[in-house]
């Protein structure tokens, strides 16, 4: 006897207990969604916590912070030719601290993105990506504060 055929009798075609053999499709077993986030479960879990650490949503910040690099080291590059061009022809003696800076902070940028999940906490990527940031944001001032 299937369990798939309409004109199936016995205890496969519509006992609950059969699900567990795989005899049949029918039973609680097939009605109740997967608990493990598996095909079947619900979209948004109601036990969830949606302010649950994402690691995803640090990639995404790890990634806009390489994007704002590319501004940070226009600006720099901009910062300098003004001090060279203004003062007595090379900028001062921060110009290589700060593009080191910005150097750094797109190689960590990098780290924090690309990363598999399991390879570091969720706790070292957010540093990360912080450390990014701080170190994207000293490049351009170290670049306006260099004494020329």
């Amino acid at each position: 006897m299937n369990a798939t055929d309409p004109t199936a009798t016995g205890p496969t075609a519509t006992d609950p207990t059969a699900t567990a053999t795989g005899t049949t499709a029918t039973g609680t077993a097939a009605t109740a969604p997967a608990a493990d986030g598996g095909p079947g479960a619900p979209a948004s879990a109601p036990g969830g916590d949606p302010f649950a650490p994402s690691t995803g949503a640090v990639r995404v910040f790890a990634g806009t912070g390489l994007v704002l690099l590319v501004g940070a080291f226009l600006v720099t590059v901009v910062l300098m030719l003004r001090q060279s061009f203004a003062g007595d022809g090379a900028p001062g003696p921060l110009k290589e601290l700060a593009m080191w800076f910005l150097s750094l902070s797109g190689l960590v940028g990098l780290w924090a993105m690309c990363l598999p999940g399991d390879a570091v906490g969720h706790r070292v990527r957010r540093g990360a990506v912080f450390v990014q940031y701080a170190l994207m944001a000293c490049g351009p001032l170290l670049a306006a504060f260099d004494p020329s």
